[in-house]
């Protein structure tokens, strides 16, 4: 299998499993924090080791088939296949009246939208220069505004990786949260297949994104709680 395939997949792996802490208890969950708190740091540290390597790999393995999968993955991390997708699930769950998916369907779309905001500031804050301009990966242009330079983090994985977290989050289900991890995994290829992104720049973005997801859906979920205590002390 091709270096940058086990790279992506095999840092993706890395970030705290969603299954796992879905199957913990709070006690267990207290437990197994510690001995996994060096994973993420430990996982984007090899990544950034192995960023130019990784992209030498992709671009050897470049064929009409990859290229075509490409293609398809593509479309997956972009706005305008998920924004559609969760409002159809919403205007879905309106009209069968259940009152829960038509609040996750809103949790997942704050959690998008928080997401994003940090992805889009962190652009051109960190103005790191994408791996097809020199190849090189320790150039870095802060604030800068081209396109170029907005490497870190990537949008694509941000925007799948926030759905897939928040979806996670509130399924409880350990298929679903696979099936997430895969699409993300397969996006996070894509963008270093197409030399759009460093090996760590996905790695990163899994890791902020997950985070900011999983705190937005915590807040909304608290607004919800205090919403319907209100209403039921009426």
């Amino acid at each position: 299998m091709r270096l940058q395939i086990l790279v992506v997949a095999g840092c993706l792996a890395l970030v705290p499993n969603r299954l796992q802490g879905q199957a913990d208890t709070v006690v267990s969950s207290t437990r197994h924090t510690p001995s996994r708190a060096w994973i993420v740091p430990a996982a984007i540290g090899m990544s950034v080791a192995l960023d130019e390597e990784a992209r030498e790999s992709a671009l050897r393995s470049h064929s009409p088939v990859l290229d075509h999968f490409a293609r398809v993955i593509n479309p997956l991390g972009t706005a305008r296949r998920l924004v559609p997708a969760v409002a159809i699930f919403f205007v879905g769950a309106t009209a069968a009246g259940n009152r829960g998916l038509q609040r996750g369907a809103l949790n997942t779309t704050a959690a998008y939208i928080a997401s994003d905001l940090v992805e889009s500031s962190l652009k051109p804050l960190v103005g790191r220069e994408r791996p097809h301009v020199a190849g090189n990966s320790r150039r870095f242009h802060l604030f800068a505004r081209s396109g170029d330079w907005h490497s870190f983090p990537s949008a694509h994985v941000a925007h799948i990786t926030s759905m897939v977290e928040a979806i996670s989050q509130q399924s409880h289900s350990p298929g679903i949260s696979a099936a997430g991890d895969l699409l993300v995994t397969l996006v996070g290829w894509d963008r270093v297949y197409e030399d759009q992104h460093w090996t760590s720049d996905v790695t990163a973005t899994v890791a902020i994104t997950s985070l900011v997801s999983r705190a937005t859906v915590k807040w909304m979920e608290k607004r919800w709680q205090r919403a319907d205590s209100a209403e039921s002390g009426r």
